[in-house]
């Protein structure tokens, strides 16, 4: 599928099982917020990870990680082989750095988000935050 335009929502729902970097299968609250991620992602210039590209070691992307009770957390994944040529300090300072981007923009777009460090991947527990 085409990253360089075209309907967001139609590229995310394809995407979302591509997403899945162990190839799980998501639940259906998953798969929703999935959807949502990958599309406000794809919006925001991001790509999508997709675990066909990697077999042929295009990993580089946005990821979506199942974790307990249907929530996914949100993780980029780094080019293996830039990362290889990289002191390994500045390796965990750029995924950091992506980490606190990804959190950044689903913040922005009222995605609810647990509490966590800026730089640890964002685990989404709803599509909208609840009103405090």
């Amino acid at each position: 599928m085409d990253l360089r335009g075209g309907d967001y929502r139609t590229q995310a729902r394809y995407f979302a099982a591509l997403a899945v970097p162990g190839g799980e299968t998501l639940t259906g609250q998953q798969e929703e917020l999935a959807r949502a991620v990958l599309e406000i992602m794809l919006l925001a210039g991001l790509p999508p990870y997709n675990i066909e590209a990697a077999a042929d070691g295009e990993e580089t992307g946005v990821a979506l990680v199942p974790e307990g009770h249907g929530t996914p957390r949100v993780v980029w994944q780094q080019d293996p082989a830039a990362a290889r040529h990289l002191p390994v300090g500045l390796c965990d300072a750029q995924q950091a750095a992506m980490n606190h981007v990804l959190r950044t923009i689903l913040s922005a777009h009222r995605f609810w988000i647990a509490d966590g460090p800026l730089g640890e991947a964002p685990l989404v527990l709803g599509l909208t935050r609840p009103d405090g």
